[in-house]
């Protein structure tokens, strides 16, 4: 087990050292580097998705990378666009879902529930691909924290939604209105107890009379982000958008009059950034060891259709329709188009299909084929074009600077 990690970790870190040579996107050097350590090639580690230590990963690790994605937001930066961001990251994820679950049961000739498990799967974006590349190319402020705020938001909203389709699939039903009804309820339940949860994790860490844990800050994150999942999917909802509430309340704790010290907040930020940057590599890298191959080479062409359906159709419509019904952000014709082009996949769809896969549901290996695919095209066509897009449309200047956004 310890040789596995010390392979796992390597095989991560030396995949950034050549992605920053090559200036190649890293998420798709992590897969690479997993495929090649992996069973299909040299055999260094065999980690199934189905084990409790990848399970353990696939759950907290994420939960904790969601909670690093919610410290960094800034209520007051999101306020002006927070109509828009509201309609993106629930009607729009739902929209996104229908319109590539669609097309995939159509190509995969599957059940529409399976269809739509896939859309789900697909429907998040990544903060941990967008963040670095907003943090070089300067994009109007506006355009940049909106794009960065939905990403981690619409994860935990597509995650909860593609376990319930999940449940609804394994019970066998064949109506939408049970996972409709059980994804009103998990959204409602962790809503409830991430907040709740935030609220108590701000008081315990906080520099005033009620920060009985302020000296261990640090470990209290740790505990109460262990025990949100934990506590969450015993009540049957997510753990992953109650860990991202939490994250959110302790990075806006100004706002309910309590702060930490800065030394100890410091301490949270560099704990919680290394523990989500060591699950984004171990997550990357034991996916690219698990990726079915005889599968992606079987169902490639039509996961290639779902996934140009995704970043041609689904999205650019999913954004049009959001963005006009938001009068009070003031959308223009260049950011809307900006918008529409920026979905790259990454972790939490990962995380999701190798849940699935774990669980032994049906349409799970469709799910992991359609993900890896999407990671590797999202990445390569659209991460790469769009610093020159931003700049065509007007958004960008093309320019290095320190941040996009100092006041996050």
């Amino acid at each position: 087990m310890i040789t596995t990690v010390a392979i796992v970790l390597g095989a991560g870190l030396l995949a950034r050292v050549v992605a920053a040579a090559a200036r190649l996107p890293e998420i798709l050097l992590l897969l690479a580097s997993g495929a090649i350590v992996g069973p299909a090639v040299a055999g260094w580690i065999d980690v199934p998705l189905d084990s409790a230590g990848t399970q353990v990963l696939l759950t907290l690790g994420v939960s904790f990378i969601l909670f690093h994605g919610g410290l960094g937001l800034s209520a007051r930066v999101l306020s002006g666009t927070a109509v828009g961001l509201a309609l993106l990251v629930v009607p729009g994820v739902v929209l996104t879902t229908a319109i590539t679950g669609a097309v995939a049961a159509a190509v995969f000739h599957v059940e529409p529930l399976v269809g739509f498990l896939v859309g789900a799967a697909l429907a998040p974006t990544d903060p941990a691909i967008l963040v670095p590349l907003f943090d070089r190319l300067r994009v109007r402020p506006k355009v940049a924290q909106t794009i960065v705020a939905e990403s981690a938001l619409n994860d935990p909203t597509g995650a909860v939604l593609a376990l319930a389709l999940a449940g609804a699939v394994a019970s066998g039903s064949d109506s939408l209105s049970r996972p409709a009804l059980a994804f009103v309820e998990d959204v409602a339940i962790s809503t409830a107890i991430g907040i709740g949860l935030g609220l108590v994790l701000a008081l315990v860490v906080s520099s005033r009379r009620t920060g009985i844990w302020r000296e261990s800050s640090a470990i209290a994150v740790i505990t109460v982000v262990a025990g949100a999942y934990a506590s969450i999917d015993f009540a049957g909802g997510s753990g992953y958008l109650g860990a991202f509430l939490a994250g959110v309340i302790v990075g806006n704790m100004a706002e309910l009059r309590h702060v930490m010290h800065p030394w100890h907040e410091i301490e949270v930020g560099i704990v919680v950034a290394a523990v989500a940057d060591v699950a984004v590599i171990f997550v990357f890298v034991i996916l690219g060891s698990d990726l079915p191959f005889d599968a992606i080479g079987e169902h490639w062409l039509p996961a290639l259709a779902v996934v140009a359906t995704l970043m041609l159709v689904a999205r650019p419509l999913s954004v049009l329709v959001c963005l006009a019904a938001d009068r009070r952000g003031g959308w223009q014709r260049e950011e809307v188009v900006f918008l529409a082009w920026t979905r790259e996949t990454g972790v939490v769809p990962a995380a999701l299909a190798g849940i699935l896969v774990a669980d032994g549901i049906d349409g799970a290996e469709l799910v992991t084929v359609c993900v890896a695919l999407a990671l590797v095209v999202t990445v390569m066509v659209q991460s790469t074009t769009k610093p020159w897009l931003a700049r065509r449309l007007g958004l960008a200047d093309g320019t290095e600077r320190e941040r996009y956004t100092e006041t996050v």
